[in-house]
């Protein structure tokens, strides 16, 4: 089987949604699959939506020839008129991989309709929806008032590093160790990620208590940045909070072996590969109600969730976790023992190749 598969720049890109696309590549390619990537180039909205009026992404995708094609549902504004032309013309079926709707994220009340309409129009334009989650499903069915196309859902994992070798002797070691709670978070630091409540939580607490480490890209929204680092120095937490930029691979894993606890108190996640991370290295996280993070966090069994922006309780989980070292503790060995029943990467690959087998076997 030929696999298209439409991104918007490249594969390497530093994130969940990108990560989950390199693995499923590799998995279908180890299962004799021919995966070919079409890359178009990353614009604003207003010039994605262009793309269905001229002749050059249609060419582009007509290229490939691929037996079927999957969009990362991130590319919907370029096809989201072109998809239909593209199904009847090329005759193939299209199914839209969805990490994250543009719908559901923060826009003006003013605009909300329009992305809002885009995106319907686009989903109802596929053959087949495959979700990362229970929480995404649910809100495209909702885009398309109940009448899904055939779906299914493959959750991302979390077991691509190395075998850490994590055992409860050496969780139990760093956690009961005297000295400040450590923090991680893990994320692009990006408004949504909700970095500034976890600093205005800091700055109710006594700053030797705690030391925090950010892995994320800082290039992404400049002027959040900017008022991170105001807030870091209002609150006098320039010795404990500090800003790595990126970090991958077993730079990465390192951070979450040093650490006690991750925190991602976001505006919204769509799944969050991250949270599955941390327990595989027997970190708790501490979450949000909104979004799919409840499908992975436990609220007082692997971790916490608090409402949106609500530092002052995320101040007071920091502080009872800080003096409550066998808490903390107990919550690791859940989070671990999370980890494990969780899918791995080829479990959430294989459903993926399954559901997309079925619709090539339809279309013929």
């Amino acid at each position: 089987m030929r696999i298209g598969l439409l991104i918007y720049g490249e594969m390497e890109t530093l994130s969940g949604g990108y990560l989950y696309n390199r693995k499923l590549v590799s998995y279908l390619r180890s299962q004799s699959d021919q995966v070919e990537i079409i890359s178009l180039p990353p614009r604003n909205y207003w010039r994605h939506l262009g793309d269905n009026f001229n002749n050059a992404c249609h060419q582009h995708i007509a290229a490939a020839k691929v037996d079927i094609l999957i969009q990362d549902a991130m590319v919907h504004p370029s096809v989201v008129l072109l998809n239909r032309h593209l199904s009847q013309q090329l005759k193939i079926p299209i199914v839209t991989l969805v990490h994250l709707l543009s719908s559901f994220d923060h826009h003006p009340w003013y605009s909300r309709w329009f992305y809002h309409a885009i995106e319907q129009h686009y989903l109802k334009s596929v053959s087949g929806v495959i979700a990362n989650s229970q929480t995404t499903l649910k809100q495209v069915s909702g885009l398309l008032n109940n009448q899904l196309p055939p779906h299914c859902i493959a959750v991302p994992a979390g077991d691509h590093f190395p075998d850490p070798s994590i055992n409860l002797d050496a969780i139990s070691q760093k956690v009961l160790a005297p000295g400040p709670l450590k923090i991680l978070v893990v994320g692009n630091v990006i408004r949504r990620k909700g970095l500034h409540v976890l600093i205005k939580a800091l700055g109710e607490l006594s700053a030797a208590d705690f030391q925090v480490t950010v892995a994320g890209r800082l290039d992404m929204e400049p002027d959040y940045v900017e008022e991170i680092q105001k807030l870091i120095q209002s609150a006098h937490l320039q010795n404990q909070v500090i800003l790595k930029g990126p970090i991958q691979g077993q730079l990465l894993a390192d951070l979450y072996q040093q650490h006690h606890l991750m925190v991602l108190p976001s505006a919204y996640e769509s799944y969050g590969i991250v949270y599955v991370e941390a327990q595989q290295f027997g970190l708790p996280v501490i979450g949000t109600t909104a979004g799919a993070a409840k499908e992975i966090i436990k609220h007082g069994d692997n971790g916490y969730l608090i409402a949106v922006e609500d530092h002052q309780a995320l101040a007071n989980l920091l502080q009872q976790l800080h003096d409550d070292r066998e808490l903390l503790l107990t919550l690791s060995r859940n989070a671990l023992a999370a980890f494990e029943r969780h899918p791995i990467w080829d479990e959430s690959c294989e459903i993926f190749r399954q559901f997309v087998y079925a619709r090539l076997k339809k279309q013929a």
